[in-house]
């Protein structure tokens, strides 16, 4: 099975953890990843992290293997709080949604956008037949307020267009703003709210995806489906 560890190895490097769920659905096809995991633990090139609530862990590269790899240290170190809910979630809105997405590096958001022009968010891009979008993607907390989280994002823009690069992307409409939200609740009433304070001159994306206390849950109802749907 070692012909699997380079995609899981920089699955994990690129997002900087990956979850069970996200390597057996789309690394090793429905299979279970228990052995490999294991391995790659005891050869000591992952790390499995617990602490997420319902008993879960994630898994990050070891601080040896980023280093062999390349990749950036601070996304092998362990995460807790805000920052682990937010690599979570842009995983989840990659790798767990309907559509296909790929999280880009800083040197791409560069390429395309211009140096500092990533406002120090991450970047997913989503391709279908139809069209090429790339996300700025916003993932507020849960107790944050709509208000600042749009106040922020408007200036974000404002800022953004003054860019020649960005500019040609947003009139192109092949940049957008996601915003990933816990609940169906919280995307309903900023719909609302954007549409009352619009418009911003650029498309938002609501998307509703587990958070920390939500995963657990969400998983659980997943593996249900798939396994309904199977």
């Amino acid at each position: 099975m070692k012909q699997h560890d380079e995609k899981i190895l920089s699955l994990i490097g690129k997002y900087g953890l990956s979850l069970r769920a996200v390597i057996e659905e789309h690394i090793l096809e429905g299979s279970t990843c228990d052995h490999i995991i294991n391995r790659l633990v005891k050869e000591k090139r992952i790390v499995s992290v617990p602490g997420i609530a319902g008993g879960l862990n994630y898994y990050r590269l070891s601080l040896t293997e980023a280093r062999a790899r390349g990749v950036p240290e601070h996304r092998a170190r362990p995460k807790k709080g805000a920052a682990l809910r937010h690599a979570i979630q842009v995983l989840w809105f990659c790798k767990m949604a309907d559509k296909v997405r790929n999280k880009l590096e800083r040197r791409q958001v560069a390429e395309n956008f211009g140096n500092g022009c990533g406002s120090g968010k991450p970047h997913c891009a989503e391709s279908t037949d139809e069209k090429s979008v790339v996300y700025r993607v916003y993932a507020p907390g849960p107790n944050s307020r709509d208000d600042y989280l749009l106040k922020a994002i408007r200036s974000d823009i404002e800022k953004g267009m003054e860019r020649p690069q960005l500019r040609s992307w947003i009139e192109a409409k092949a940049f957008a703003i996601a915003i990933l939200v816990e609940t169906e609740e919280r995307k309903n009433r900023l719909k609302r709210l954007i549409s009352k304070t619009g418009p911003y001159g650029v498309w938002i994306h609501l998307e509703v995806v587990p958070g920390l206390t939500t995963l657990a849950s969400a998983l659980r109802e997943r593996a249900k489906v798939n396994t309904h749907g199977h």
